[in-house]
């Protein structure tokens, strides 16, 4: 089975190269270049539709679509493409493909390592795949790879449903969804992808196909932690689950009391055996000082009593309180270090 997928990767590959698309040329290209590139992003331009744009390093929204979350995970691309439509990211990933050009493909710009999303070719900004739409008659969401979780939340909210995604601010959907995802709800539901019952993706060729377990099957396996290596995902189709107030907050600690916070932890990984009792540990260091934080996280109104007794006890500040999935989410502390790393 492995070895027939290998292959299919392969014939697709091969397709890109080959089944060269109608294509208005714009420049004559040359060798592999900054200027072949910037041809290249061009023919992208005079190609693609009104509503998709390409921007350039003088264009105004040119940085907003290579911003990353670390600043040393931002690379600066000959240009930045900004498809709306499954329809214009075919036609440019056929143009990026049939040059063979360095590319990037940038979500929420959450990941920490260099060219993992982001490129000095051109970058693949999906920032206009922003949809979040929820059927209640099957119980589903479609999510667009262009939002971070937070406005995913944000919009749920009134429908007293969420999805598996992400726990902290400015996780973008993408990544997270292709690499696995670790959420709040994941020890009652699973990882992320477990959630995810459609892809629709754009293939190395250009063919736009919905992927499920029923048509294909291969494929589907294939995009539950693959990350980006077979397509680009413009619609993500998961399971809405109810969702109403939970319990929980942040706590403060100096590293005065770190020995006693391991302990509590590893207490409390140890002991715990309720699924809807979460935490999340973070070690900081900003502006000359070191400081531990710890997310807590129960799904529901209240928590049973004890259940984050080990933290309380220990000197802190902050408090566990009644609140909203989405507040408690908006609460962590990741967003000041935005640009500092």
């Amino acid at each position: 089975m492995k070895l027939l997928w290998i292959l299919y990767i392969k014939l697709l590959l091969l397709a890109s190269i080959n089944a060269l698309p109608n294509i208005t040329s714009c420049n004559s290209l040359g060798l592999i270049d900054k200027s072949k590139i910037l041809a290249i992003c061009e023919t992208i331009q005079c190609n693609v539709s009104p509503d998709s744009q390409v921007y350039y390093p003088l264009d105004l929204n040119y940085s907003s679509t290579i911003s990353h979350y670390a600043i040393s995970s931002t690379n600066f691309s000959v240009c930045s493409v900004v498809p709306c439509t499954a329809e214009d990211l075919s036609i440019i990933i056929k143009i990026i493909g049939v040059n063979r050009v360095p590319f990037g493909i940038k979500s929420g710009g959450h990941s920490l390592n260099p060219g993992f999303s982001s490129t000095g070719g051109i970058q693949i900004s999906m920032q206009c795949f922003s949809q979040v739409n929820y059927n209640p008659n099957d119980e589903t969401v479609d999510v667009g790879p262009g939002l971070v979780w937070d406005d995913v939340y944000k919009q749920l909210q009134p429908y007293n449903v969420t999805v598996v995604g992400g726990r902290v601010v400015g996780v973008g959907v993408g990544g997270f969804l292709l690499g696995g995802g670790y959420s709040w709800k994941s020890n009652q539901y699973g990882l992320s992808i477990d959630t995810i019952l459609e892809y629709e993706l754009v293939t190395p060729n250009g063919t736009i196909v919905n992927v499920n377990n029923q048509t294909y099957p291969d494929l589907y396996f294939g995009l539950k932690g693959g990350l980006n290596n077979f397509g680009i995902v413009t619609n993500f189709k998961m399971r809405a689950f109810p969702q109403g107030q939970v319990y929980g907050g942040i706590l403060l600690y100096t590293v005065v009391v770190i020995n006693d916070l391991v302990n509590a932890i590893v207490t409390f990984q140890t002991n715990n055996q309720d699924p809807k009792a979460q935490i999340l540990c973070d070690f900081t260091s900003l502006a000359n000082s070191f400081d531990i934080n710890i997310i807590a996280f129960y799904d529901a109104p209240t928590a049973p009593p004890n259940t984050f007794d080990v933290f309380t006890s220990i000197l802190h500040e902050g408090q566990l309180e009644t609140q909203s999935y989405l507040s408690l989410v908006q609460a962590s502390p990741v967003s000041f270090t935005n640009n500092m790393r």
